[in-house]
């Protein structure tokens, strides 16, 4: 398909901007250095966090020790109402709770619902499928603990951004398979849903439009080259996506990621799935953590809350 749409004038300035040429990609970084870089851009393009009625670390159950989480409860929050599982983005090897600290907060005070945000293992050194298992874990334990949050275990939901939202899609197949626990709803945005196709959106913005270094997370999660086809690594090569939660999936119209976003809600849609697609087409991948830049980074996840509270407040 040909793409009839115009990048963002101030995103075009910026990406228009020469880079360092001193800096070290991060192909050539340790992990550390990685996650140290990331941490200070996320810093760099967030607005300041808005305020909320309550923030709670946690430290919960996990496969290979605990895994540190954190809830935010808004003001007059509603009781009984929906839990929203949060998995940040950041390539499987970079992001923490605190780079996706404003995303979870705006999120709960648009929604009025609680989330709980989870800091599972990075690659590389906890390649697939130690992410998967420690999101898993956290959301199965939010289930079971839903009340001390004053929420509703079957309002349960989960939701993500880029790897995030990879994790938020294989947690749903899993919950759906294995019957140890529900999912009510699936928040996926801009996801990371097919490790190994090569897409016309891939060929067209994978050099220049923020997200050039996708083979190297991939190779840094997915070592193994037999495991990307693994419905739990890409979760658009289930058999059957029928019986899986209503989704939002919100793509980017620059982002490598577009095609596969549009290629899985689609195939959600046809097994039976409710649901919510919306394309920022003038944006990029990473847009929504971009507050202190773009309007359009809280009107993203503004809908995003509202398609969760047209899914489970009815």
């Amino acid at each position: 398909m040909m793409y009839d749409k115009h990048l963002d004038p101030v995103l075009s300035e910026i990406l228009a901007q020469p880079g360092d040429p001193n800096a070290t990609p991060v192909e050539q970084q340790t992990p550390e250095q990685a996650r140290e870089e990331f941490d200070s851009d996320m810093r760099a393009v967030d607005a300041p966090p808005p305020p909320i009625g309550k923030v709670e670390d946690l430290e919960i159950p996990g496969p290979a020790g605990t895994i540190n989480a954190r809830a935010y409860t808004p003001d007059g929050v509603t009781q009984n109402g929906p839990l929203l599982v949060y998995y940040h983005g950041g390539g499987n090897i970079r992001g923490n709770i605190e780079t996706h600290d404003s995303t979870c907060r705006v999120l709960a005070n648009e929604g009025n619902f609680v989330v709980l945000s989870i800091d599972y293992r990075l690659a590389p050194e906890n390649p697939f499928p130690a992410a998967v298992e420690d999101a898993y874990a956290a959301a199965a334990w939010a289930a079971k603990n839903a009340a001390q949050f004053g929420c509703g275990a079957e309002r349960l939901a989960v939701g993500g951004d880029s790897a995030g939202g990879n994790l938020a899609a294989v947690v749903s197949l899993m919950a759906r398979d294995k019957r140890e626990f529900s999912i009510a709803f699936q928040m996926l945005i801009y996801p990371v849903i097919d490790h190994v196709s090569d897409t016309e959106s891939k060929q067209l913005y994978s050099n220049g439009y923020m997200l050039n270094s996708m083979p190297f997370y991939t190779q840094s999660y997915l070592p193994n080259v037999s495991d990307r086809n693994n419905p739990l690594a890409s979760p658009i090569y289930a058999e059957s996506h029928a019986g899986l939660p209503p989704a939002v999936v919100m793509t980017a119209g620059f982002d490598p990621l577009l095609d596969d976003g549009k290629a899985y809600a689609d195939k959600l849609s046809a097994d039976g799935v409710p649901v919510d697609y919306v394309c920022f087409d003038s944006m990029i991948h990473g847009f929504i953590s971009l507050r202190g830049l773009m309007p359009q980074s809280e009107e993203g996840l503004i809908r995003c809350a509202q398609s969760l509270n047209k899914a489970l407040r009815q």
